[in-house]
């Protein structure tokens, strides 16, 4: 599900080309939407053969050594007359053993070059290299490095074949195991296959840290401390697809031979407690081998709950849900809208209603936790001022940042009847919803209050909602809208706090503790509704959907209907 794509770290990093006869040496950087691993360099000892050959050889010595050295244009060069390139400037057919190594290096120092056109030719050479050797793992390492940053389900899809081309040719390569198990849960058809591959991925990176790392794949990792790290997003995407597997899928698991669970076999857990137990195990690990992953800090909190849905946590942290979302930006909207989800237009329509009702539009608005601007387009036709959007991701706020009136953000026609096409919203920030001020949100000092603040799927990132709400009212102008979507649980699954944390990660409450919150904070309900946010393996979630007027101060008692 989208949700599960969304926890998933990334766990495919790009470091810099590496030393000679290096394979898949990996940077630990942590920026979202990389892979694991850098191209493979080739190197080719040929000492005998004919006089062309061996030239050809030291071309291909001297295109590395420049490569290495960071001089890419005459590496190019090098690599260039090492292929024999004819005047189209394809390489010739009659290439000899040097022939792939050379296609192949001069492909990544072109994706180093970047740019659109060096890229195109890049994946050009790369396909040529495996029409000519068609199990060369390093080639289909490379090439699927390449096009899964394209970020497709048939560019991911190719790039899983191309990984299992790597880890076959290569079988003791991890960061191709990894590479091979984040796409296959991508995909999300192959749940099995992806846990082996997440299995063999940690096998061998611990295998390789228990030897001191004296391989140079080993070496090129860093400290000891870099790889619990990776060991920890290893682990983490290890959890994910166990806690997402059902009890059968669970037992085809545990009689498949060489895997990594506790407590299969006979005599051991059942399959409907099995996958779950050693997913929180999973969790617990990738939380200890490294402090910082607030993701699975989150996640093990998730899987913790207690039969009330008790924690001790009471909302998600601010650098997960900013972590979270980073990671997930670029996938956002296409995962979503394959999962049915309803949240920006029903927001949309509740704000369209009340301004039928109003007879005018809005002065101004709020969209809290706007993430990629999916409901901007509902609510720019319906606010002639100022509209605004907050969120903690960065990421989102960029793609956010590129919507107009006419384009982007889901946007089918344009927005504005007519009117000249401009940015979607008039500001956007990154701030924490509890926290910031008016002054903030509008990047001025005399900033006006809000009369709409909107949340499309933003409060199941928070169990107790007093302090949001409360600070809601301080944004708000008196008598202002606030419309927003809660998972919703009930009293009976929530009997001591009226929220609970699902194992999904996101927070469910009951109607009858949002309206008590609100009123708190000097809210009146207008409506209630139950609705679908969205599908999760074929099932609905539930929701519902409250509109509230702020009437009074903070601290009021208002009348509400449970």
């Amino acid at each position: 599900d989208a949700a599960a794509d969304s926890r998933t770290q990334d766990l495919r990093d790009r470091a810099e080309p590496t030393e000679p006869g290096s394979r898949g040496m990996v940077s630990l950087s942590t920026r979202a939407a990389e892979r694991w691993g850098v191209r493979v360099i080739v190197h080719l000892l040929l000492l005998v053969g004919p006089a062309s050959s061996r030239d050809a050889a030291a071309l291909l010595a001297k295109g590395n050594a420049l490569y290495q050295s960071g001089e890419l244009a005459r590496a190019v060069a090098a690599y260039e007359a090492c292929l024999e390139l004819d005047s189209e400037g394809k390489p010739s057919t009659g290439a000899d053993a040097v022939f792939v190594p050379c296609l192949v290096n001069l492909a990544s120092v072109l994706v180093d070059l970047g740019g659109a056109r060096h890229l195109d030719r890049a994946e050009e050479l790369y396909r040529t290299a495996l029409a000519a050797e068609p199990d060369n793992g390093d080639a289909a390492f490379n090439l699927a490095l390449l096009i899964h940053d394209q970020k497709s389900d048939e560019s991911t899809l190719e790039a899983s074949e191309l990984y299992q081309i790597a880890v076959t040719a290569q079988p003791d390569r991890w960061d191709a195991w990894a590479n091979l198990a984040a796409a296959l849960q991508e995909l999300k058809e192959e749940p099995l296959r992806a846990i082996h591959a997440f299995e063999r991925a940690i096998l061998l990176l611990e295998s390789g840290e228990e030897r001191g790392a004296t391989r140079a794949e080993d070496a090129a990792v860093g400290q000891v401390s870099a790889v619990h790290a990776t060991l920890s997003k290893l682990y983490y995407g290890y959890g994910i697809q166990l806690s997402a597997l059902m009890p059968d899928a669970c037992a085809a698991l545990a009689s498949m031979p060489h895997n990594l669970l506790v407590g299969a076999g006979e005599g051991g857990l059942p399959a409907d407690e099995l996958c779950d137990e050693n997913a929180h195990n999973a969790m617990r690990t990738a939380a200890t081998l490294d402090r910082t992953n607030v993701q699975a800090a989150h996640m093990l909190a998730a899987m913790s709950t207690d039969v009330n849905g008790g924690t001790g946590i009471s909302k998600a942290s601010p650098d997960f849900v900013a972590a979270l979302f980073d990671d997930f930006a670029d996938t956002f909207d296409e995962k979503l809208g394959a999962l049915g989800y309803q949240v920006p237009k029903l927001v949309g329509q509740a704000t369209e209603e009340l301004v039928r009702q109003r007879g005018a539009p809005f002065r101004s608005a709020l969209d809290a936790g706007c993430g990629t601007g999916l409901a901007g387009p509902f609510l720019r036709r319906l606010v002639h001022g100022p509209l605004v959007g907050v969120d903690l991701s960065r990421r989102m706020l960029d793609i956010a940042a590129q919507c107009t009136t006419h384009v982007g953000c889901g946007v089918e026609q344009p927005v504005d009847d007519g009117a000249a096409e401009r940015p979607l919203y008039d500001g956007l920030r990154a701030l924490d919803l509890e926290t910031m001020t008016l002054a903030q949100a509008h990047g001025t000092g005399d900033g006006h209050a809000f009369d709409l603040i909107v949340a499309a799927d933003v409060l199941v990132y928070f169990g107790v909602l007093g302090p949001l709400f409360l600070n809601f009212a301080q944004l708000s102008a008196q008598g202002a809208t606030l419309i927003f979507s809660c998972e919703r649980t009930t009293a009976d699954e929530a009997p001591e706090d009226g929220w609970r944390l699902l194992p999904s990660g996101r927070f469910a409450h009951t109607k009858g503790y949002v309206l008590a919150e609100a009123a708190a904070a000097g809210y009146q309900l207008l409506d209630y509704r139950e609705m679908t946010p969205r599908y999760e393996n074929n099932e609905p979630v539930r929701g519902h959907l409250f509109t509230f007027v702020l009437r009074g101060s903070p601290g009021a008692t208002l009348k509400f209907e449970l």
